[in-house]
């Protein structure tokens, strides 16, 4: 990737979703039993894991290749893990080819599809990225937005809780490259160069704070995430609307107004719940002193909906 320097800070602190109970859940499971933490940002449910099946969801087999020559001559779906080595299978997800991707039978759980390049510029814009920088293309774009997407181990802070990891890539000829410094991401999305399709892609860098947006031949093996079909409902009218949650920033103490019966349930970016408790009076008091410094989801539920703020606690 080319080397372009971004400056500047984007800071968002609060979003407000009114979301269906069913919708609150921690994670999801393929055709194959493995199972992927999600995370909700803005209006869109992301895998906050990197696909790992091993197979079309029809039940079809995609090629399992190890063997360079069969990588780099492969006209069809295809699949590796970095190095050939299983053990990075459960943490950083399959390498797959675009034939994959582009495949009719798919490869993402019901109800879910490949990432687009609408849906990552979705996100991107989400995350303070401008509507020009978007849709540039072969370019850094941004500022911030890939440090929000980004593991700590990735020089990152995962504000959004994408938890992007640098797991390199496999290049056309079968070769694997920039393990612990890059991330590439394939898209659903088809690119015309010069007659020949290509796939878009997202990619990142240990190096940089922005995102990259580009278009490569089918052959590389880049990481995939899939996104919910089903979007995060926003309502004009939220189901609890004279409650109230204060301060954003938070410290030792949050407040929680008008939201008494109702229960209240603190989630991490990880989508792990950090504590739950009912709210008891008009005036609740949560402690957060036993929290890190970080972003939580904040939820308060009824018996038939779910309020949730992002919540930064200093």
């Amino acid at each position: 990737m080319k080397n372009i320097r971004l400056s500047g800070i984007v800071l968002s602190l609060l979003l407000l979703v009114s979301i269906p109970m069913m919708s609150q859940t921690d994670s999801i499971s393929d055709m194959e039993g493995n199972f992927y933490k999600t995370v909700a940002i803005g209006t869109q449910w992301w895998m906050a894991e990197n696909l790992k099946v091993s197979q079309f969801a029809n039940g079809d087999q995609i090629p399992h290749l190890t063997d360079a020559t069969e990588w780099a001559n492969t006209r069809e779906g295809a699949y590796c893990y970095y190095g050939n080595r299983t053990s990075f299978a459960d943490s950083y997800g399959n390498l797959y080819n675009w034939y994959t991707v582009e495949d009719e039978r798919g490869v993402c759980p019901a109800g879910w599809h490949v990432a687009s390049d609408e849906d990552w510029i979705t996100m991107e814009m989400h995350l303070g990225m401008s509507a020009e920088e978007a849709e540039r293309m072969t370019a850094w774009r941004g500022t911030d937005e890939g440090s929000k997407l980004k593991d700590e181990s990735f020089e990152g802070n995962n504000s959004s809780g994408f938890t992007a990891l640098a797991t390199g890539y496999r290049d056309p000829a079968g070769v694997f490259k920039a393990m612990g410094t890059d991330n590439d991401y394939w898209t659903s999305t088809p690119y015309d160069y010069q007659g020949n399709i290509e796939g878009v892609l997202h990619g990142l860098l240990n190096t940089q704070s922005s995102t990259v947006r580009n278009f490569h031949v089918p052959g590389y093996g880049f990481c995939i995430r899939c996104v919910r079909d089903e979007a995060v409902q926003v309502k004009n009218q939220p189901p609890l609307p004279d409650s109230k949650i204060f301060p954003n920033p938070a410290g030792n103490q949050l407040f929680v107004r008008n939201a008494d019966g109702n229960h209240l349930t603190i989630r991490n970016l990880a989508g792990q719940t950090v504590l739950t408790e009912s709210v008891t009076s008009p005036d609740h008091q949560v402690d957060m002193s036993k929290l890190s410094e970080g972003t939580y989801l904040v939820s308060i539920s009824d018996q038939e909906e779910v309020q949730t703020t992002r919540v930064v606690v200093l």
